[in-house]
């Protein structure tokens, strides 16, 4: 991904979740052109590099928590790589919930719902975790076993 496409992409994703950027940029003449990406209010930051043998490609993304540094007497690394900017985006600045606490869902026709019994089944969003899964009650749930359901598998009716 082009430098210019990924800081789209940022402020883009800052835009939809309310949050101020701060993109830091390396001096360019450093010969190092490292990128800082930090939300506010996230005590993380997203790190990577902008150039490689001349090309604007963004590569090795890094998300590292504030204050985690690594140890050179040991074999411990702060921070962990991902595979694309979206991951990186997704740890620090998380999507809203696309079915809110207190939302009307029905159970989707697929196969995994099939399997449950849930199919065409009406219940109401209990809790909304962050990765798209959800808590449903619906009626003859049971109070002890409360599993979560993924958003691929419901669909809002009000």
């Amino acid at each position: 991904m082009k430098l210019a496409s990924a800081i789209k992409k940022i402020n883009a994703r800052a835009k939809v979740v309310g949050l101020d950027v701060e993109i830091t940029q390396q001096d360019q003449n450093s010969h190092r052109h490292q990128v800082y990406v930090r939300f506010e209010g996230s005590n993380q930051v997203i790190s990577f590099y902008s150039e490689c043998n001349g090309e604007d490609n963004i590569h090795l993304i890094k998300v590292t928590r504030d204050g985690d540094v690594t140890d050179i007497q040991s074999d411990y690394f702060a921070g962990s790589f991902v595979d694309n900017i979206t991951q990186a985006l997704n740890w620090c600045a998380p999507l809203p919930p696309k079915y809110p606490a207190g939302s009307l869902v029905r159970f989707k026709e697929n196969k995994r719902n099939g399997r449950a019994k849930l199919t065409g089944i009406v219940g109401l969003v209990m809790e909304a975790a962050t990765g798209g899964n959800y808590k449903v009650q619906y009626a003859g749930s049971q109070n002890r076993y409360d599993p979560y359901f993924s958003e691929r598998d419901l669909e809002r009716i009000s």
